[in-house]
């Protein structure tokens, strides 16, 4: 893979997960990855302020928007999710792409499931589009050049 020493754009990317027969979202929100920090102080310490020490991972969810069509893939699995399916849980990979369709970045999405499914506001007064929108919690996320 070749490396791109300039900032890298946004507009090429593909998303993968198994079930769904149309991944081609227009909007990717990549998540926050935190790490709680953990303060500590022994008895003896003469200092007043605690050590700190990274704690647990977590993240934002990772949230894909698509126009709506009759494929209610999407629907079907955040339903799936919510009525206890135990197969509900995909890895989803998003791929980052340059100008010329050369893969240049991946992020790995593990045990991703839908935990929030909405639509944009319906409006008799405007000309918009309805936006399917589905946020994906997960239990880890790995970053691959």
């Amino acid at each position: 893979m070749a490396s791109h020493p300039d900032p890298l754009e946004g507009s090429n990317f593909l998303v993968d997960f198994a079930g769904t027969d149309d991944a081609s979202f227009s909007h990717v929100d990549l998540p926050v990855a935190l790490l709680d920090e953990v303060a500590y102080r022994s008895g003896d310490d003469k200092a007043n302020e605690p050590r700190k020490q990274p704690g647990l991972a977590s993240y934002t969810h990772l949230v894909l928007s698509r126009g709506l069509t009759t494929n209610l893939d999407l629907w079907n699995w955040w339903e799936a999710a919510r009525n206890g399916d135990p197969t509900v849980d995909r890895n989803v990979v998003v791929r980052l792409l340059d100008g010329t369709g050369q893969l240049v970045l991946t992020w790995k999405f593990r045990n991703a499931f839908p935990a929030v499914y909405r639509l944009s506001p319906l409006d008799a007064a405007a000309s918009d589009l309805v936006v399917e929108t589905v946020e994906l919690a997960f239990d880890s996320m790995d970053v691959e050049v």
